[in-house]
């Protein structure tokens, strides 16, 4: 990371000394400079109306980009960090389809437009907290506990930009504007060890309607109701009676989509094992699910952000970029965090 922000900023000091020297050179220089440009931005950019100052109303960014995501799931009882896998280049490269408007320019160096972004993301491991050793000081470690988020997010961000006018020059840029958001998936709201805590929550109840109930109560607490969907806390808040067991199970099948994503063998032999052969397969699946926290969340009200670095490379443009959206549901913060690099080339129209 550090490499990585060290080339930034060697990029950057030669990106502005470059336009410091075509400032710093005589007039007549820079008018033969300045047509040089126009004659050339045909053969550098895509352009409908062949504009050296740009989109006349619109461009889009059709390339590729290799990004990064995490999601920050805070609850009241619990948090889930979801990470990607190591090196995982395949899945996290993915197709860039960005749209921006026109740039207004305020000065010579200063302008703003606005960006429509998006991004889908897959996340299939959880950062927990471990013990600090010798080989892991800062106590966190990226771990396969058999959960997924996966979703999709678009935000529409006024920017703000440090550049000249047109597709050929440089720019620096910070966005703030809103977003859309769609995640579901599971996590584990325990650290890790949500299977253990369950079993324990399980067995410290008195007869088995009190253990269920105990581990119902204890699961909307802490394992995530982040949409705040009514049916699924009515049946965690009253579990043992009538077939509300029966009904949480065949629920969960129909609204997680991926059953196996929701159970692993040891959790359900393990809930077997504890009710005594008193319960149904599905009622026992049931109890099962409830090891890994429901992610299930939407709006279309995030606040988003976005810190960018692009230069132009003949007909491409090269990208880095940070930011995703952040909001709060139901006493839950939820943080989207991406890294990106990408590759496009600009169309303007």
């Amino acid at each position: 990371m550090f490499y990585l922000i060290r080339c930034i900023i060697v990029i950057c000091i030669t990106s502005v000394s470059v336009d410091s020297q075509v400032l710093n050179q005589p007039k007549n220089e820079i008018v033969d400079q300045k047509n040089v440009t126009v004659k050339e931005k045909s053969t550098k950019v895509y352009s409908l109306f062949d504009d050296p100052n740009g989109a006349h109303y619109f461009s889009v960014y059709p390339g590729v980009q290799f990004i990064s995501s995490s999601v920050d799931i805070v609850g009241p009882n619990g948090k889930a960090v979801m990470a990607e896998e190591n090196n995982s280049v395949v899945r996290n490269s993915k197709f860039l389809y960005d749209v921006k408007t026109r740039d207004w320019q305020i000065g010579e160096y200063w302008g703003f437009f606005i960006l429509n972004r998006n991004v889908s993301f897959q996340n299939t491991r959880q950062i927990i907290r471990v013990t600090p050793t010798a080989e892991n000081e800062n106590g966190r470690e990226n771990i396969d506990l058999q959960t997924q988020v996966s979703g999709t997010y678009t935000m529409l961000l006024p920017v703000l930009y440090l550049g000249q006018k047109g597709n050929d020059h440089f720019r620096i840029g910070l966005g703030f504007g809103v977003g859309a958001v769609n995640l579901q998936g599971t996590a584990d709201f325990n650290d890790g060890i949500g299977l253990f805590v369950n079993n324990q929550v399980f067995n410290s109840g008195n007869t088995l309607d009190n253990k269920i109930d105990n581990l119902g109560r204890y699961s909307l607490l802490t394992t995530g109701n982040i949409d705040g969907d009514p049916y699924r806390a009515h049946l965690l808040s009253n579990l043992s009676q009538g077939n509300n067991l029966e009904n949480l199970a065949i629920y969960s099948l129909f609204n997680n989509g991926r059953p196996s994503a929701s159970l692993e063998p040891l959790s359900y032999f393990l809930f077997l094992n504890a009710s005594g052969g008193q319960l149904t397969p599905l009622e026992v699946y049931a109890l099962a699910t409830l090891s890994k926290g429901r992610v299930t969340s939407k709006t279309n009200y995030a606040k988003s952000y976005y810190l960018f670095y692009e230069i132009p490379m003949g007909p491409f443009t090269f990208r880095l970029g940070f930011g995703g959206p952040f909001y709060n549901q139901n006493n839950y913060t939820i943080d989207i965090t991406g890294f990106e690099m990408s590759l496009y080339t600009p169309i303007e129209f």
